[in-house]
């Protein structure tokens, strides 16, 4: 797990998503993979289960996002973002926020460059390649896909 510099926010991978049972944290899960665990579906997720997409539980916010193409995250929207970065408002003051994907690249991060540019405005908001150049000295290890393009194209609609 990596903490962001002077927040009480990390970025972490699929191992780290084991916090979400200590009551001093709050999680927001962006892996198909924790996603299929925490709702013990298997192999095979019901596409017509009510938290097919997501799961907001206490302390737990939870996505089935894959690492893919911008495309894949069109049927989430940017309203599944925003519902990311009201969760981190929420609990951020009281508890340490982990954002965890499968390996702590790309969807985990991603999520943590829209919290600092558009809610604590740490790093520069303007647009999202002025934010991922303030994001890579806080975070080297930001090695996005998809979901780049994805919040780049969708960058003044999440808020």
């Amino acid at each position: 797990m990596f903490q962001i510099p002077d927040t009480k926010l990390w970025i972490g991978d699929r191992a780290s998503s084991s916090v979400r049972s200590d009551p001093e944290w709050a999680v927001v899960n962006t892996a198909k993979t924790v996603h299929i665990a925490i709702m013990g579906w298997g192999q095979k997720p019901p596409r017509d289960h009510p938290n097919y997409i997501t799961l907001e539980d206490g302390q737990l916010l939870s996505f089935n996002w894959v690492d893919g193409p911008a495309d894949m995250y069109k049927w989430s929207g940017a309203a599944a973002f925003i519902q990311a970065l009201d969760f981190i408002d929420k609990w951020l003051p009281t508890k340490s926020v982990l954002i965890n994907c499968d390996l702590g690249q790309s969807r985990s991060p991603t999520v943590a460059l829209l919290y600092l540019a558009k809610r604590a405005k740490t790093i520069n908001g303007a647009s999202f390649e002025s934010a991922r150049q303030d994001f890579v000295k806080l975070y080297p290890g930001y090695a996005p896909s998809g979901i780049a393009d994805y919040v780049a194209s969708r960058w003044g609609e999440i808020n």
